[in-house]
């Protein structure tokens, strides 16, 4: 006995990962078969996005610590941009390096910490897009009414030559004699190219029509013919791209957090993120109007299960004293740096960096490292170590002068001595 595989991704991460995904919507899609008798895909998609969802919040909460720890290093960091602007000799770039480097030292973030968020959740949602775009290859039980009609098709006397047509017209380009390529071809089939078989091979129209059927029902959502795209047309279909980019304009609405009013030059970051929470609904509207709405259904699913999940993230930041965060921050950084051999973040180790950088670039003779002041924000009043002491006086170095990178060093040091003696 053969086993029949059909047409999975072998893509390097996304392959394993569309493998994985694919054995729990098969279990999801034959659990909600046989307990609830209702076979349909557009239901299993939905209730897999939502899991994968609910599983990501750790790395959600995760991310919008980050965000909110960054609403108040934005403004110091555009301070020694402004400093530095205009100014491209590797003397000025060493500096401007080092100083962006100890703001985030002094907060215990990283300039890459809300970007891991994202680089892990893309092979999450490529990999979830890969079963999606061929349920077949990773459900055994649906993928039976392909292989049914598939078998009697290959008993036919020349059935290749008469699927190239159909084929041609759905971009397969592979090699119809295997089953698992002509289950992908049919998988693509809508409601007049499953007519159009009929009339290609009479004599096993009724295993066409039976079979067709089935596949025809598993794929309707309500009165949403889940393989067709919606289209510029008055129909049932046309809520989708509406409710994708309804539900995806308030899901970044929410992830997006409140900073005060500043200029799009000021903040040309913050700027730049407004203006694709807007673009990118518009364009979900627009994809999900030309794309199946299988596609569609996914993503309303995955932005409406969202707006829950971020409501639940967004009072839980919110509720938590940002000092902690900062503790945990750089308790965690002191933690990564004790396994490499490195001492905490404190004045010398900041001033060694700065050193072994001028050093690189052969520039161990020059000066001491520029001062910059760092931009006054209401926001940093937030930072107040807990005790009722103001973020700057908290960390300013009596020995420093205000404003210099040793100052800021011993803000880290400081800190670290006061967290130590409070445990």
């Amino acid at each position: 006995m053969n086993l029949i595989v059909m047409t999975k991704s072998s893509t390097f991460i996304i392959g394993w990962i569309a493998s994985l995904f694919g054995y729990i919507m098969e279990f999801i899609y034959d659990i909600t078969n046989s307990i609830f008798g209702i076979e349909n895909i557009g239901l299993a998609i939905i209730v897999f996005t939502i899991l994968t969802n609910v599983a990501m919040i750790p790395l959600l909460l995760k991310q919008q610590k980050s965000m909110k720890i960054n609403g108040i290093i934005q403004p110091e960091i555009q301070s020694i941009q402004k400093k530095y602007k205009g100014k491209t000799d590797q003397k000025s770039q060493i500096r401007l390096q080092a100083e962006t480097q100890a703001v985030y030292d002094k907060y215990g973030a990283s300039m890459t910490g809300g970007c891991l968020t994202s680089f892990i959740s893309l092979p999450i949602m490529l990999g979830l897009y890969r079963i999606i775009l061929n349920m077949p290859a990773y459900i055994r039980s649906f993928q039976v009414y392909f292989t049914n009609v598939a078998s009697q098709i290959q008993l036919q006397d020349g059935f290749v030559a008469k699927l190239e047509e159909l084929a041609s017209a759905n971009a397969i380009k592979g090699d119809l004699t295997q089953t698992n390529i002509l289950v992908d071809l049919m998988y693509k089939f809508d409601g007049s190219e499953w007519e159009s078989l009929k009339e290609i091979f009479p004599a096993i129209s009724e295993v066409i029509t039976e079979n067709a059927a089935k596949i025809s029902e598993v794929l309707s959502f309500g009165p949403i013919n889940l393989m067709e795209a919606p289209g510029f047309r008055l129909s049932w279909a046309i809520l989708i791209p509406i409710l994708a980019g309804l539900s995806q304009w308030v899901s970044t609405k929410m992830m997006t957090p409140v900073t005060p009013n500043r200029s799009s030059e000021d903040d040309p970051a913050g700027s730049m993120m407004k203006s694709m929470n807007t673009v990118f609904p518009l364009m979900s509207v627009f994809f999900c109007f030309t794309f199946p709405c299988y596609i569609g259904i996914y993503w309303v699913a995955n932005s409406a299960s969202r707006i829950p999940i971020q409501f639940f993230i967004n009072r839980k930041v919110a509720k938590e004293d940002i000092n902690e965060i900062v503790r945990q921050n750089i308790e965690k950084k002191n933690k990564k740096r004790a396994k490499k051999g490195l001492p905490p973040l404190s004045e010398k180790t900041v001033e060694k960096n700065i050193e072994d950088l001028e050093r690189k670039y052969q520039m161990a003779g020059s000066a001491a490292p520029a001062s910059s002041r760092y931009a006054s924000s209401s926001m940093r009043a937030k930072v107040d170590a807990g005790k009722q002491v103001n973020n700057t006086e908290y960390y300013n170095s009596r020995a420093a002068k205000p404003g210099s990178m040793a100052a800021k060093a011993g803000m880290v040091k400081e800190y670290n001595e006061r967290v130590k003696n409070n445990k």
